[in-house]
């Protein structure tokens, strides 16, 4: 075991010494790639698609894709235009024109699918009445020309509450909301303007202080996401001041805060010239990601720096010093950024689009610091002047700087006979308590509205008010699909939808259901002088079909049966209108439809799953959950066998296991307790955390392991934590530091708690690290690391016995 680790280091000693001799062709190797990368830098651009949230492998999404050309997709817009005042309703001259004018407006927005805007003053949503003569018409719920006496308005109010399709979908129970529906295109859209077009609408309706909008809804969340980020630059430039001013205060010099910048630098024109050259674009809420991979190529740079410094403290001349550093760290850097890149490539696993590009981009921003910091900082070390750092005699030096002072102290404490108990007690805790919150956690939403924006954000304000005065802006759709056409209007399959529709009434957060039945029922209905008894669904296919041929017919516009049915009547959109789309809601409504279908299975009629913002939601969900796991398992093993490898020690990747457990467990529990619930934005970051604990804990173990060559275990153990240690925990603090501002900053609640959840995992690891690890190390002492003590030591007295040999044959020669 030894030897592979011994011939590593010698091996990356040579690789130093070449390059650090052959300056000008490295420096080349580096500089041509960085041009060709920053080529495509002007390329890139930062904009959301809906469709990258997709999960485009899942059958869901597959049968989704098919429908929505036909019934719409999951993009939508929602609007609730509520009257103010006590004993007030919309059905006023005044209300019902700004409700016709924010339908005409809405559809003249660019990206808009025309066939999927509805409201009351929509000419597709109709009322259906009887004539004198016994004909069924087929009406606009609002004419072309509105009543202003106040006989025709309450009139059109009773005709409207008396209207199955719209009373409770476009109009509240308590008659004082309009709902307002738009449909958008899923490809590339401008959410900028569809946000300030809505929220000039929302202006002009609200000016008379008699009327309130709210607007909720995937592209207006979109618009809210781009509208605060224009504070980004502001948190951007707040985070690299305070990691710069750190730095300085370390270091003490300008170089010390230059170096890593060069670094940081550097991997990202490679990271972000991958994105231009494979035209990926940029979604603002994973900017989160790249930002921690900086993070991790600043926190590479420090302790490349660190052990720079530690061989200048040494007495040794700028070039030995560069030599050592970059000799003795390659291998443990180069196995932590493998790791680290592994780590975010096995993101690519995942068929939501935006999580797979952002895998494979990140992977190689993270694998780029292969260069960037193992040979990049080292070369522009070498050709910087010789820092200014006191020389100290003696193997234990007097470590001035903050850290090394409180590592060193630590250190102290770790190493004595009382360390084990506490530590390993209050790691116990820590355990036992992460066990009972990390039971909790969930796949999706915990909380309604959008966990991206804070309770109190104003769009979150409007999809809670929606939700309550409405059957529910989250729609699920049920896509039943048939062999032979017009199979949609078999009674025996509208009876199988009625029951299927009753069934789903007891799911959680149930608001209400679209379906053919129920408009069925009501022409019927109204068909025989609006008399109750007659709300059913006739008994023959022929009789089914002529009831809606009617509504049909009647209507001035083609095409507005295709709420409900295809116009061969081969496909019926079932859908369920829900409160929320929570993961709790999410999975009961998924589980209670997979139930009934099941139960009742209909010959020649396949319902197939699932549309709507609940179905594309049960989709990722799902796809997050089965991502996740093969994520942690595959960094698992990634990580495992790269240590075991390294070191050809299955002890050596076990403690590095129990670190990265920690850290994941930890992770899970916070989430689990602010009730973050894992989804297609968290994924991402839990793999990044995931990473960080490789990092530090590799660092920390190879250190333990060079210093046992000369030390024992105490001793090798207390010199690690004063200098490694020391860089550990000055770059966790570091990076915290720097991401702390978005905690307070930020008015995304998404970016908030990622910060939180990102300094929490910094700490974490860095604690472990510097805690666990080592008094792992110096209890059990390993066999991979004590064998490189005793090889130390036979190489020793190897060298002083041909010492003496040599001394022996000298004296015999001269005799």
């Amino acid at each position: 075991m030894a030897e592979s680790t011994e011939e590593g280091s010698r091996t990356g000693q040579r690789i130093a010494n070449w390059m650090l001799d052959h300056r000008a062709v490295t420096f080349l190797f580096i500089i041509v790639p960085t041009i060709v990368l920053a080529y495509a830098l002007p390329n890139i651009e930062v904009y959301s698609r809906f469709a990258d949230l997709l999960p485009a492998k899942h059958d869901y999404i597959k049968n989704y894709n098919r429908m929505k050309q036909t019934f719409g997709g999951a993009n939508v817009v929602t609007m609730s235009l509520e009257v103010l005042g006590e004993n007030e309703d919309l059905f006023t001259l005044e209300t019902l024109n700004k409700v016709k004018m924010l339908t005409e407006e809405v559809d003249k927005i660019g990206g808009v699918n025309h066939y999927q805007v509805a409201s009351i003053a929509h000419p597709k949503i109709r009322r259906i009445r009887t004539t004198a003569g016994g004909l069924i018409k087929s009406e606009s719920v609002l004419p072309q020309v509105l009543p202003t006496d106040a006989a025709g308005l309450k009139k059109l109010r009773e005709e409207s509450f008396n209207n199955d399709i719209v009373y409770g979908t476009y109009i509240s129970a308590d008659g004082t909301s309009a709902l307002i529906l738009a449909g958008f295109d899923e490809e590339r859209l401008d959410y900028n303007d569809i946000f300030t077009r809505l929220q000039t609408l929302r202006q002009e309706v609200e000016a008379d202080g008699k009327t309130k909008l709210y607007i909720a809804g995937e592209p207006m969340l979109k618009g809210w996401i781009y509208y605060h980020a224009a504070e980004l630059k502001l948190i951007f430039t707040v985070t690299l001041g305070i990691v710069g001013l750190l730095l300085f205060l370390h270091f003490r010099s300008v170089a010390g805060v230059l170096i890593p910048m060069i670094g940081t630098g550097t991997a990202a024109i490679w990271g972000l010239g991958l994105v231009g050259w494979l035209g990926y674009n940029l979604d603002p809420l994973i900017l989160v990601v790249p930002i921690l991979i900086s993070a991790r190529t600043a926190s590479h740079c420090v302790q490349m720096m660190e052990r720079y410094h530690d061989e200048i403290r040494k007495g040794n001349s700028r070039d030995a010093a560069v030599r050592t550093s970059m000799g003795e760290l390659i291998v443990p850097a180069s196995i932590a950024i493998f790791t680290d890149a592994a780590g975010l490539l096995v993101l690519a696993v995942s068929s939501i689009p935006i999580i797979a590009k952002l895998g494979i981009f990140c992977s190689f921003w993270s694998l780029s610091n292969l260069i960037t910091v193992t040979i990049l900082v080292p070369l522009v070390l070498s050709i910087l002047p010789t820092p200014k750092i006191e020389v100290v005699e003696g193997d234990h030096y007097d470590h001035k700087n903050l850290p090394s002072r409180i590592m060193s102290a630590w250190a102290t404490f770790l190493v004595g006979p009382k360390a084990s108990l506490p530590v390993f007690g209050f790691a116990a805790i820590i355990i036992v308590v992460s066990l009972f919150h990390a039971k909790d956690a969930v796949v999706g939403e915990n909380k309604p509205g959008s966990p991206i924006l804070f309770q109190d954000s104003d769009y979150n304000i409007a999809a809670s008010r929606i939700a309550g005065k409405f059957a529910g802006a989250n729609q699920l759709s049920i896509y039943f699909e048939a062999e032979e056409a017009h199979k949609m209007k078999d009674p025996v399959v509208v009876d199988v939808m009625q029951r299927f529709g009753r069934h789903m009434a007891s799911v959680i957060n149930y608001g209400g259901t679209r379906d053919i039945p129920d408009l069925v029922r009501s022409i019927n209905r109204l068909y025989h002088y609006d008399d109750p008894r007659w709300s059913l669904v006739p008994n023959t296919q022929r009789d089914v079909g002529n009831t809606l041929f009617m509504y049909e017919a009647g209507a001035a516009i083609p095409g507005v049966i295709t709420e409900y049915m295809d116009l061969e009547g081969r496909v019926a959109n079932f859908v369920v209108f829900f409160k929320d789309a929570t993961g709790v809601t999410v999975h009961a409504a998924i589980a209670a439809a997979e139930e009934f279908l099941e139960a009742n299975p209909l010959e020649g009629v396949t319902p197939q799953f699932a549309g709507g913002i609940i179905g594309t939601t049960a989709a990722g969900n799902q796809e997050v959950e089965r991502s996740e796991l093969i994520q942690t398992i595959l960094i698992m093993i990634v990580v495992m066998l790269s240590v075991m490898l390294t070191y050809r020690s299955v002890t050596a990747a076990l403690l590095v296991f129990v670190v990265l457990a920690m850290a994941v467990l930890i992770n899970r529990a916070y989430m689990a307790f602010r009730d973050i619930g894992l989804n297609i934005n968290t994924l991402p970051v839990t793999a990044v955390g995931i990473g960080i604990g490789v990092d530090y804990a590799i660092y920390m173990l190879d250190r333990i392991r060079e210093e046992v060559r000369h030390r024992n275990i105490n001793d090798a153990v207390h010199e690690a934590l004063a200098t490694t240690g020391a860089a550990v925990l000055f770059t966790a603090v570091t990076v915290v530091a720097g991401i702390i501002y978005w905690i307070p900053g930020s008015s995304l609640r998404f970016n908030s708690e990622m910060a939180m959840l990102l300094s929490l995992l910094m700490i974490s690891n860095m604690i472990g690290s510097v805690t666990l690890l080592p008094l792992l190390v110096k209890v059990f002492k390993p066999s991979f690391v004590m064998k490189s003590h005793l090889d130390d030591e036979v190489s020793h007295v190897e060298g002083h016995d041909a010492m003496g040999d040599s001394a022996l044959a000298q004296q015999s020669a001269n005799s």
